[in-house]
């Protein structure tokens, strides 16, 4: 609904929709090859619930980092290739 109103809603509606669809997989998955339940069903607090946790809540800065990660290797690519193909071509010295 949020992104039907407004276009700069669009894409965080759509990355919020991705991570919900990865996290029913990944019950789904969980579930699947695990007859006990996912960590994040549980009532009682543990170690493994909390970082659980604390991954969920930042969520988006690890995608941010990734991205810029990517972007920055592209980018550091794209250049070396540039500057390969400014080189002049040597003739060999015989």
């Amino acid at each position: 609904m949020a992104a039907e109103t407004s276009a700069d809603a669009y894409l965080p509606v759509s990355i919020v929709l991705f991570k919900l669809h990865l996290e029913f997989l990944w019950e789904k998955f969980c579930s699947i090859f695990s007859s006990s339940p996912s960590p994040t069903t549980t009532t009682t607090t543990t170690n493994e619930e909390r970082s659980t946790i604390d991954f969920d809540s930042s969520w988006d800065l690890y995608l941010m980092a990734a991205l810029l990660g990517l972007i920055g290797a592209l980018y550091t690519m794209r250049r070396q290739r540039v500057a390969l193909q400014q080189q002049p071509v040597r003739a060999p010295v015989q």
